[in-house]
């Protein structure tokens, strides 16, 4: 009985083992044919551990990106949703543009990332001239601020553009720091840079020499990246509804109310705790500025613009906004304008996702085109080019 039980055990086990093999072979054939564009294939790991913003993109990793749109993607020499660049300065002007996932643009190839594209126009201008991709998925106010201390900085840029959502200034996202980096209240309750994710296990596990063999294995075997895949979505994430593609905050209709919120916000300083999560944005930005005699620019996105019955009610809220960011030091951009203004009421849309999600998601070629236009006018301006 005992030798049959462990014959029993024991085929069990080599039937595992060769079917592990042989999930491992299929999925290496895939990755490494033209069959990556069409089957199944495990999400590679483009993220790793930082100690000033929780996360960020690990050194010069490739590997398909699946949500939206497939696109073959491989992080640059410095750990950054870009191409291959010297840390130094070279002898041309150097923006860097710092941003969420608008700004990594992991839906489109590297060469058609806006500031891909910001870059390739004022080269074309001013031989040399660089636009560095600093974009990081999710990154909300508190991360972008840390982005620019940390990895901008050490670029040594002629001018920064920080693009964020007006929504991401709400608690609790704005706030939370056990993840990444958040705005928290320090002993005198004033909203300060927090990094309480280092305290957790996850994050110490990251950093430690079973987090390196952990990445090591993601990097070279398919079968640990669909183990991982499932630790991330669920076991059973197939039986769950899906999730609603990423939509822009734009009110349907242009009711009268849609801007209320932000002109209480930039005017009536309500409510208190959003505001006080911009207040202390635009006072680290300015910090930075003063500190390293940087430009900064402050670029917003998600104000709706299209609507003609909100036009006054949009110049106040924005106005309000502008003048809190211009009497800090710092420069403004009110990105939903330009856009219009480039595009018109009726072509933003098609800016936006893939297929038959068009008008919903992320920028596609052409948004990234558009963005990255904007971007090398901006630029241009700002540095006097």
């Amino acid at each position: 009985m005992a030798k049959t039980v462990l014959r029993n055990a024991a085929a069990i086990v080599a039937g595992l083992v060769l079917s592990a093999l042989l999930a491992e072979l299929f999925f290496r054939v895939v990755a490494a044919t033209p069959l990556r564009w069409v089957l199944p294939e495990p999400q590679f790991a483009v993220y790793g551990p930082d100690a000033s913003t929780g996360y960020r993109h690990r050194v010069a990793v490739t590997g398909m990106h699946l949500t939206e749109h497939r696109v073959l993607i491989r992080t640059s020499n410095l750990g950054l949703r870009d191409r291959d660049r010297p840390l130094a300065h070279g002898s041309g002007p150097r923006a860097v543009i710092i941003g969420n996932s608008m700004i990594e643009a992991k839906q489109v190839d590297e060469s058609q990332t806006s500031a891909a594209v910001a870059e390739r126009i004022l080269a074309a201008r001013y031989p040399g001239a660089e636009v560095v991709n600093l974009g990081l998925a999710a990154a909300m106010p508190a991360v972008e601020v840390a982005r620019l201390e940390t990895q901008g900085l050490a670029l040594v840029p002629d001018l920064a553009i920080v693009v964020v959502d007006v929504g991401n200034f709400a608690p609790p996202k704005a706030t939370t720091d056990l993840e990444y980096t958040g705005y928290r209240p320090d002993a005198d309750g004033v909203l300060r840079l927090s990094y309480g994710f280092r305290n957790t296990a996850g994050y110490r596990f990251r950093n430690s020499r079973s987090g390196a063999l952990f990445y090591w294995l993601l990097d070279h075997s398919e079968l640990m990246r669909i183990l991982n895949d499932r630790k991330n979505v669920g076991v059973f994430a197939e039986l769950l509804p899906p999730a609603e593609p990423l939509a822009e905050e734009r009110p349907a209709n242009c009711p009268a109310y849609a801007l209320n919120p932000y002109l209480m916000l930039w005017t009536k300083g309500e409510p208190a705790g959003t505001r006080a999560v911009f207040d202390a944005f635009i006072r680290d930005l300015a910090a930075i500025h003063r500190g390293r005699q940087l430009p900064i620019i402050v670029a917003t996105r998600t104000i709706e613009a299209r609507c003609a019955n909100l036009a006054d009610k949009r110049a106040a809220a924005v106005g309000a906004l502008r003048a809190l960011v211009e009497d800090a030091g710092l420069q403004y951009v009110d990105l939903d304008a330009r856009v219009l203004a480039a595009v018109g009421a009726d072509g933003e849309t098609a800016l936006y996702g893939f297929g038959a999600d068009r008008g919903v998601g992320h920028l596609n070629v052409e948004g990234n085109r558009i963005y990255g236009e904007i971007f090398a006018d901006v630029i241009a301006q700002a540095l006097q080019l």
